[in-house]
């Protein structure tokens, strides 16, 4: 079986989530991440997306992984001084805003049960029982709490596809975090199934020239993306999907990315 896909890559990203949460965050998240409900949502998101509708991973690896890469972003923002936004307007703190990224990226792609237009907009519906419970469970003595942090759940949730502009902190590391989940592996099963050119198949290609992502503290800003690639195809994974959502999003300026395809220099973007 592809590794991205078993039982040890899962418990290792579930890990290294509840690693990177803290406070009285990790065990509602660490709850979350174990929920019935939450894997019966994903898992089929991902069986519309991979066999009715030929796209690549939207299921439980993917979102596990957009939800490291968003919180290792909000992270290393943090790190280098620049507060999330429920914490610059002092309505939050870095828990809560930790809470809001890690919970929103879990559900942010559950609307792909439904279908892939406007899918964002299904998580939310689909996601909604699950989202109100935790977020009771996160503030039981606050209605004010719940509204604010469900708001941002949704912007974050909404903002995650790039096509409706959001403000926050939070939503610009979903954005860009979601967009980094580009490597090779997360399209194999549908280049299995298909049996001729479908919609999707750029996509699958490049990604398969791409063997590793590395979000790490910048040289010069406080983010960096590197991207390793066998080949050039993996240019367009880099330039078509994660340029455009890291261009439209409220982090745009703290990041920078190099591409580097084999031996060659690097190619260098933003910053």
């Amino acid at each position: 079986m592809e590794a991205r896909h078993t039982l040890a890559k899962r418990q290792e990203l579930e890990a290294s989530i509840v690693a990177g949460v803290g406070g009285w965050a990790r065990p509602i998240i660490q709850e979350l991440l174990a929920d019935p409900e939450l894997a019966a949502l994903q898992e089929a998101a991902n069986h519309v997306s991979v066999v009715r509708l030929g796209y690549n991973d939207h299921g439980p690896i993917h979102m596990r992984i957009a939800t490291l890469h968003a919180l290792t972003l909000l992270a290393l923002l943090h790190d280098a001084g620049i507060p999330p936004s429920l914490v610059r307007e002092q309505q939050g703190s870095y828990l809560d805003a930790q809470f809001a990224v890690a919970l929103a990226s879990l559900v942010h792609d559950v609307g792909m049960a439904v279908t892939r237009d406007r899918h964002e907009w299904h998580s939310l519906h689909l996601g909604r029982d699950l989202i109100l419970r935790y977020l009771v469970r996160a503030y039981p003595e606050s209605l004010f709490k719940q509204t604010l942090v469900r708001a941002l759940i949704h912007e974050i949730v909404i903002g995650h596809m790039g096509y409706d502009k959001v403000f926050s902190i939070e939503a610009g590391t979903l954005l860009v975090g979601d967009g980094t989940d580009m490597t090779r592996g997360r399209a194999k099963r549908t280049k299995e199934l298909s049996t001729g050119p479908v919609v999707g198949d750029m996509h699958r290609h490049s990604a398969d020239a791409i063997t590793s992502v590395e979000i790490r503290k910048g040289d010069a800003l406080p983010a960096h993306i590197s991207i390793r690639m066998n080949d050039y195809a993996g240019i367009f994974q880099a330039e078509e999907v994660l340029i455009p959502k890291i261009s439209a999003s409220p982090i745009r300026q703290h990041i920078e990315v190099a591409v580097i395809v084999r031996d060659d220099p690097p190619r260098r973007y933003l910053g």
